[in-house]
C-alpha cells in the first residue's frame, strides 16, 4: 500500500480517537520524511516494514545507535510511527493503542448498550474480579477495532472478521495469543447466545500456528552478553533501570 493512503487512512482514526493535535502533528512530521526517503531511495512511495526500518536508520541512526547504547529514550518512539505504518497497511486499524494512559481506549457509542450487556452478564457469573476485568479488557480491544473497521453492529461480524482481528496480534508471546483468543472465545459466546450475533463463530475460532517455544533469536554470544551486563553501573538510579 502506498504510503499515501497510509497516512491519509491513519490520521482519520487518530482525529476520531481524540489524539492530541501535538500527538498528530509529530506523526505527520515525520510521514513526510519517511515520503521523501520513499521517493528518494525507490523512487516510488510502497510502504513496508524493510522500508520503514531503512528509514530510521538512515535519518536517525536509530538501529545503530541502539546497538552501541547510545540511542536516546524519546527516540524509541520512532519505532512506533514504523509500527503503525505497518500495522494500517495490514489491518486497517490503530492497534496497540490501548497501552496509552492519557487517551484510555472506551467503548464506542454504537456498542456501548452491548458492552454493557456484557459486563451485566459477566457480573452475574462465579468468575473472579481479575477474569473478569480481563474480558473485559479484551472485548474493549475487540469493539474498538471492530469501530474502526466501520463494523458498527455485531450482526455485521463474519468469520473473516474475526480471523482478522486475530492477525493484529502478530508479534506477541504464545500465551498472550491464546489469553486473546480463549477472551474473544467467551465474548463471541455471549454475543451468539444473547441474539446479537446470528452465527456461534466461538466454535470456529481457533488458535494460529504459534510454536510455544518461538522466541526472538539473539544475535549477541553469552560473553558478549555478560559484558554489556557488566558496563552497567548499578550505582546510580539510571544504571538500576537499565
Amino acid at each position: 500500500m502506498k504510503l499515501e493512503m497510509i497516512t491519509e487512512g491513519l490520521k482519520e482514526l487518530l482525529l476520531e480517537n481524540h489524539y492530541n493535535p501535538a500527538t498528530i502533528h509529530f506523526y505527520e512530521r515525520d510521514w513526510k520524511k519517511s515520503h521523501t526517503f520513499l521517493m528518494n531511495e525507490y523512487g516510488d512511495t510502497e510502504y513496508e516494514m524493510e522500508r520503514g526500518l531503512r528509514y530510521l536508520e538512515k535519518q536517525y541512526s536509530l538501529i545503530t545507535r541502539y546497538n552501541d547504547g547510545t540511542l536516546p529514550q524519546q527516540r524509541v518512539q520512532l519505532l512506533r510511527v514504523v509500527h503503525m505504518l505497518e500495522d494500517y497497511s495490514l489491518h486497517k486499524v490503530l492497534s496497540r493503542r490501548y497501552y496509552a494512559s492519557k487517551n484510555p481506549l472506551t467503548v464506542g457509542e454504537s456498542y456501548s448498550s452491548l458492552f454493557r450487556e456484557y459486563t451485566d452478564c459477566l457480573g452475574s457469573s462465579e468468575l473472579s474480579a481479575s477474569t473478569i476485568n480481563h474480558y473485559k479488557g479484551i472485548a474493549t480491544v475487540f469493539l474498538d477495532s471492530l469501530t474502526q473497521r466501520k463494523i458498527l453492529s455485531a450482526r455485521q461480524i463474519t468469520m473473516d472478521i474475526c480471523n482478522s482481528y486475530l492477525k493484529t496480534l502478530a508479534g506477541y508471546s504464545f500465551k498472550t495469543v491464546e489469553q486473546n483468543v480463549c477472551d474473544i472465545r467467551h465474548f463471541l459466546r455471549f454475543l451468539y447466545s444473547s441474539g446479537n450475533m446470528p452465527d456461534n463463530y466461538a466454535e470456529k475460532l481457533h488458535m494460529p500456528p504459534i510454536s510455544r517455544s518461538a522466541k526472538i533469536p539473539s544475535a549477541w554470544q553469552a560473553d558478549e552478553l555478560k559484558a554489556m551486563l557488566a558496563a552497567i553501573d548499578r550505582n546510580n538510579p539510571t544504571g538500576k533501570r537499565n
